[in-house]
């Protein structure tokens, strides 16, 4: 970690990330309980979250494709600016008194396509900045910032949301973002544009060589079907009853607020553990007994009739999942080739942000044919204790992995 905090390169970086999860968190909590007490529709809860989330499908392979050929602080830069732009699009039409859920839809939907950009080139880049064997404590400290930012952020949006207007996270939401562009302007990160190799490629090509790339190794075939279990079995569903059940237990924007940092402090735990300790061994098995356990503590959390008993129990949840995807995340890092890595971390967040739409947009259909939230929840986590034990079961050397 002190040699990390000497890499003035990687330090711009993680400042960057601080501010760019700050806007995000604040922007995700406001518009969340926007459509839940001012509109009064929180059956969309999951359309919105969903049209936020499916362009990133699209849009993420291509990314990878695109951080293997342009300058990766280059996408980062160009993708905060527009968002910046993005958010005082809403700012405008809440303070005109236009905010209608449409207007969310459309920019929701503009955001998750720069995330697509975005996160490709945010993974690829780290392994560019660092060495190898400092690959787990770079990881670590950038989740562990969004993390910190992640508990701190939902809080300040909920105050003053409960105390003023919206319009106020809002403006520093905006203004967080204008300041990440700024600390990852590629003249102060000076990351190498990627080496042409004088051969002419098209995109498909590229996206059919990253593609083939992946599915020849078994590594990445376990390590994505871990991130997709979590992903549709657990994150989605749980990212989309917050705001539903604080509303079902009478609860404030404050409260939300509450369980979004609660949530923000057990993976700020399990960040700091992986900071402080390297692993080097059993790596494989600590990610599937993680997801596991935290698939049997989503169907304890479904029948949790309290704000405040749902809290600690959603801090375990976000401690054992990022014990699982931080892990996952490292070892294919460890096992890509730099010329790849791009393409392949492309496809590894696809797998991490393609599949909570799906999940939430299935677990919103569900809700409109009156099943209550807390049932399925419980269901949704019962099929992921069977999918992770399945994985367990089938992944004899994803377990030797150290």
């Amino acid at each position: 970690m002190y040699t990390l905090s000497k890499n003035k390169k990687f330090m711009f970086l993680l400042g960057a990330e601080l501010f760019s999860v700050l806007g995000y968190s604040m922007f995700l909590l406001t518009i969340s309980w926007y459509v839940v007490d001012q509109l009064k529709q929180p059956q969309y809860m999951g359309l919105l979250l969903a049209v936020a989330s499916l362009p990133r499908m699209f849009t993420m392979i291509v990314g990878g494709v695109m951080a293997d050929r342009i300058q990766k602080s280059k996408i980062l830069f160009s993708t905060g600016i527009a968002k910046t732009i993005l958010i005082g699009v809403l700012l405008y039409a809440y303070l005109d008194g236009n905010l209608t859920f449409s207007i969310l839809l459309v920019v929701s939907f503009l955001l998750g396509c720069l995330d697509g950009l975005f996160f490709p080139a945010l993974s690829s880049l780290i392994p560019v900045l660092v060495e190898k064997k400092e690959l787990q404590g770079a990881n670590t400290m950038i989740h562990s910032s969004q993390e910190l930012v992640f508990l701190i952020g939902p809080v300040i949006a909920g105050a003053l949301i409960n105390y003023y207007s919206f319009s106020v996270p809002f403006i520093i939401s905006m203004i967080s973002m204008l300041i990440y562009s700024l600390l990852v302007f590629p003249a102060i990160i000076k990351d190498e544009k990627p080496l042409s190799t004088g051969e002419k490629s098209t995109v498909f090509r590229e996206l059919q060589e990253g593609y083939n790339y992946v599915r020849a190794s078994p590594l990445y075939i376990v390590g994505i079907g871990i991130i997709i279990v979590i992903n549709f079995f657990i994150f989605g569903p749980l990212f989309l009853s917050l705001p539903l059940l604080a509303k079902e237990e009478g609860g404030t924007a404050l409260h939300l607020s509450f369980l979004e940092a609660g949530f923000s402090i057990g993976s700020l735990v399990a960040t700091v553990i992986l900071l402080i300790v390297t692993l080097y061994k059993n790596r494989g098995k600590l990610t599937l007994y993680s997801l596991i356990t935290s698939a049997i503590l989503m169907c304890v959390f479904s029948q949790i009739p309290s704000i405040w008993g749902l809290i600690p129990m959603v801090s375990l949840i976000g401690f054992l999942g990022f014990m699982t995807f931080i892990p996952t995340d490292v070892m294919i890092q460890e096992h890509t080739d730099p010329k790849m890595m791009g393409r392949v971390m492309g496809i590894v967040f696809l797998a991490q942000t393609a599949f909570d739409p799906i999940s939430q947009t299935l677990f919103s259909f569900l809700m409109t044919l009156g099943i209550s939230v807390r049932y399925l929840l419980f269901g949704f986590a019962a099929m992921g204790v069977v999918f992770s034990l399945f994985i367990f079961m089938k992944a004899k050397n994803w377990r030797m992995m150290h």
